[in-house]
């Protein structure tokens, strides 16, 4: 399998959610942990936020998919 490109505006598929648009990189200086992205699917309008080795998170909207509180 390929390596997905997390670059804004492409698509990516984490698990068996599939074609999910990354709309932002968060950046988490001083965590130690991986940049998470905020990612939204376009065909139903959920929102999730996603951090590398952590997983996958579903989010009520856009303000909590890009904001550093989780």
């Amino acid at each position: 399998m390929a390596k997905q490109q997390f670059i804004i505006g492409s698509l990516v598929n984490i698990g068996f959610v599939k074609g999910l648009r990354v709309v932002s990189k968060i950046p988490t200086p001083g965590d130690y942990a991986p940049d998470a992205y905020a990612l939204v699917n376009d065909s139903n309008g959920r929102w999730y936020r996603f951090v590398p080795h952590h997983g996958l998170e579903r989010c009520s909207g856009e303000n909590e998919a890009t904001s550093l509180n989780y």
